[in-house]
């Protein structure tokens, strides 16, 4: 079994990580339970997401060919 980080659109799923498999596979999708959230304007969660992807170098895998 293999995990991928994907996003939802409304429109299909978008994987943000290389998919190594050489294959059709079947795939099965799990979404988060919807559930009230605090931070309903754009500046509290704004607030909430700063340094939410400390640490991982987002900025470099945005940058990276390919």
């Amino acid at each position: 079994m293999q995990v991928v980080r994907a996003i939802y659109d409304e429109h299909g799923i978008r994987a943000i990580e290389p998919i190594k498999v050489k294959k059709q596979t079947e795939v099965l999708a799990i979404f988060p339970n919807e559930v009230e959230k605090p931070g309903t304007t754009e500046a509290e969660a704004r607030k909430l997401l700063r340094g939410s992807g400390k640490g991982e170098k987002l900025t470099e895998k945005l940058l990276t060919p390919g």
